[in-house]
C-alpha cells in the first residue's frame, strides 16, 4: 500500500521541495492472536467455542452486553512489515 499525504511539504530550508508530497509504502501482517476448540457433539447445537486469547478466555455470548466480547485488538496483532 502506497500513501501520499494531503498536503505538500510546505516552506523549507530545502530550495524547490516547496510543492512536493510525502509517499511512504508498507506492508500490514495481520496474525490471529486467537485459538479455540470446537464444542463436542453432545454440546448441542447452540453451544460457542471458548475463545482463549494470549491466556485471556472468552465465553462467546452473540445475545450479551457488547462489552463482553473480544474487541478486534484482542482478536489479531496487526503490525508494519518492510
Amino acid at each position: 500500500m502506497v500513501v501520499e499525504t494531503n498536503d505538500t511539504v510546505g516552506e523549507s530550508v530545502v530550495p524547490g521541495t516547496e510543492d512536493y508530497k510525502s509517499q511512504e509504502q508498507a506492508t500490514a501482517v495481520i496474525e490471529p492472536r486467537c485459538e479455540f476448540d470446537l464444542p463436542t457433539e453432545d454440546a448441542g447445537e447452540d453451544v460457542l467455542p471458548l475463545l482463549t486469547c494470549e491466556g485471556r478466555e472468552w465465553k462467546l455470548d452473540p445475545k450479551g452486553p457488547d462489552e463482553l466480547l473480544p474487541a478486534p485488538e484482542d482478536l489479531f496483532d496487526v503490525h508494519l512489515a518492510d
